[in-house]
């Protein structure tokens, strides 16, 4: 959602993990065709939807020192054109969240994050 120049190609979700938001997810998943819902009481689990492949992480998986829980409050949120609500980490939380995990490509999207949040915003 803030852009990168590296394209992952698989779209990593973050959730609370608890009960209900499992049910709301499972949900999520196979309104979407998830092919074999996963394990929704695990820290981080790969999940595959018509379109989209990606983790599942929750805020108990190794993040660091960085608790990533005020991170789902502090989500910036976005809507398409149909109505549907998107959450997105905010920019200084996502530079901290690929800080916190601390592998090289990792650092290298933290950095080129750091540097977009300097430049000025695109007009146009």
């Amino acid at each position: 959602m803030h852009g990168s120049t590296e394209l992952t190609g698989d779209l990593d979700l973050l959730w609370d993990g608890t009960p209900d938001e499992a049910r709301a997810l499972r949900a999520a998943l196979a309104a979407c065709s998830c092919t074999g819902l996963p394990d929704l009481g695990r820290e981080q689990v790969g999940y595959r939807v018509t379109g989209a492949d990606g983790d599942l992480c929750t805020p108990v998986l190794r993040w660091g020192d960085l608790d990533v829980t005020p991170c789902l409050t502090r989500a910036e949120t976005t809507h398409d054109p149909g109505g549907f609500t998107v959450r997105y980490a905010a920019l200084d939380d996502l530079i901290r969240m690929r800080r916190a995990l601390g592998r090289p490509k990792d650092h290298r999207r933290a950095d080129e994050l750091a540097h977009l949040r300097r430049q000025p915003p695109h007009s146009g």
